[in-house]
């Protein structure tokens, strides 16, 4: 009995460790390079788009194979159960008949029906076919056409993986740094705790000296209170930024990651200095991707207007051939069949199809000229938007950080006096709300020099 327990608590221990070992946990320090990097590597949509890059260029082999020689081999075999009959004209009758009038003097002893069909079987019970085809395209102006094109579009998929990069890399920096600001929060609102409490535990020896009314303390206390709350929240609001991160760069949502950066360090990375006059619209991944696909529609145009062009072929037929009444004398004798030869196909009309495909293909062109013009006054209001919203966040930062200085200030002194006995809760607490709305700013501000920096770099195309 105490074997059979103990052979159970065994099986017990070795299933949990199975289980712990499912579920181990991988700990991650990223700076935001390193997320950066990870993220090129496991975010499943730049995966994808690498796949529909390899996709493209799969195509470009597939369609040069039109071009290469293309040859089949085909062995068949066949039993007739029943030889077909076919009815012919019945000529050999009249033949019999008169020959034997004119040399033996003999007459037919039926009367004989001219017109009546003879039935005849052509063929043998056994027969077997082994050929073998050569086939070569020798000119189509669509064909080297296409495989251009496709090449082309290797160069657009090629494009598309880069944005798809970019904004990868856009949504994983956003992600780090809301990450970044909310633990910061999380450090201010400990700060505030932690000041409240000891403000909180000198009003209350103020209130036992008989000093203050019950309403001070109950006020303050109540500003503990929802100060705790907040902190709470704000705990989840970061579980739930983590999770964001987590997501944009491809890792497992149990994974754990501890940020190697600091806010601190940020504004010296944020001081760079941009050419925010810069005009070179080529820099733009979207504007390249704009001129890729003008390229495709005037291949497109041209591929409709070859198409007026002849098509050649050539080819070649090796074939043997043997027949037999009887299964076992199949194949002692074949019988050979070559062929070669060549096609040439000129269209003539068409109803103009292909005109009317042509003039499609120019009303394309048309239109991504249009959306080129318009991309480019876009970039160009984009630039100007993120400039002004750049030098703004800069000089704004300045402002919040002197103020949240002095809000410090304001509290530090309202601590005082309300520890001396001079001062009041209600200014203490007026004091604590200009604080955190001074960090809240500060913290906002913060963020938004971030944020204003990736736009400024996207729209010049960094």
């Amino acid at each position: 009995m105490n074997t059979k327990i103990s052979t159970l608590i065994v099986a017990a221990l070795f299933g949990l460790n199975v289980v712990f070992a499912q579920q181990k946990v991988e700990t991650r320090n990223m700076s935001l390079i390193d997320a950066i990097a990870y993220a090129k590597q496991n975010n499943a949509n730049l995966k994808n788009a690498k796949l529909d890059e390899l996709t493209a260029k799969k195509t470009v082999n597939e369609l040069l194979a039109n071009g290469l020689p293309q040859a089949n081999a085909e062995l068949s075999y066949n039993h007739s159960i029943d030889i077909p009959v076919t009815p012919l004209p019945d000529f050999i009758t009249p033949a019999v008949i008169g020959t034997n009038i004119k040399y033996f003097g003999l007459n037919p002893s039926q009367t004989f029906v001219p017109g009546a069909p003879l039935p005849v079987q052509f063929g043998q019970k056994n027969s077997a076919n082994a050929s073998l085809s050569i086939g070569q395209l020798l000119f189509d102006g669509t064909f080297f056409l296409g495989v251009k094109a496709a090449k082309e579009y290797v160069k657009l998929s090629t494009l598309t993986t880069r944005k798809t990069e970019i904004d990868v890399e856009t949504d994983v920096t956003k992600a780090y740094y809301f990450v970044l600001i909310n633990e910061e929060r999380l450090t201010q609102v400990n700060k505030s705790i932690s000041l409240l409490e000891k403000s909180l535990s000198d009003l209350r020896e103020v209130y036992k000296a008989g000093l203050v009314e019950k309403i001070e303390l109950d006020r303050l206390e109540l500003s503990y209170s929802n100060a705790n709350l907040q902190r709470e929240q704000l705990k989840d609001g970061i579980s739930i930024s983590y999770q964001i991160l987590k997501l944009n760069l491809g890792a497992k949502p149990a994974d754990s990651l501890v940020l190697t950066e600091k806010l601190a360090d940020l504004p010296n990375q944020l001081a760079a200095n941009y050419d925010l006059a810069s005009g070179d619209y080529s820099k733009r991944i979207e504007y390249q991707m704009t001129e890729q696909g003008l390229v495709l529609n005037k291949l497109d145009r041209k591929r409709y207007l070859t198409g007026y062009l002849p098509t050649i072929t050539a080819f070649a037929s090796l074939g043997r051939n043997t027949f037999s009444t009887e299964f076992s004398d199949l194949g002692k004798q074949w019988f050979p069949s070559t062929i070669i030869g060549g096609s040439l196909s000129l269209p003539i009309f068409d109803g103009f199809r292909k005109h009317a495909q042509t003039q499609k293909a120019s009303i394309a062109i048309e239109k991504t000229e249009n959306l080129k013009s318009n991309l480019e006054n876009a970039i160009e209001l984009e630039r100007f938007t993120a400039k002004t919203n750049y030098l703004r966040t800069k000089d704004q930062i300045l402002v919040q950080k002197k103020n949240l200085v002095l809000a410090e200030q304001i509290y530090t002194s309202a601590q005082l006096k309300l520890k001396e006995g001079v001062g009041s809760s209600t200014e203490l607490l007026l004091a604590e709300t200009d604080l955190k709305n001074a960090q809240t700013s500060y913290l906002s501000s913060m963020y938004d020099l971030m944020i204003a920096q990736l736009n400024v770099k996207k729209s010049i195309g960094y």
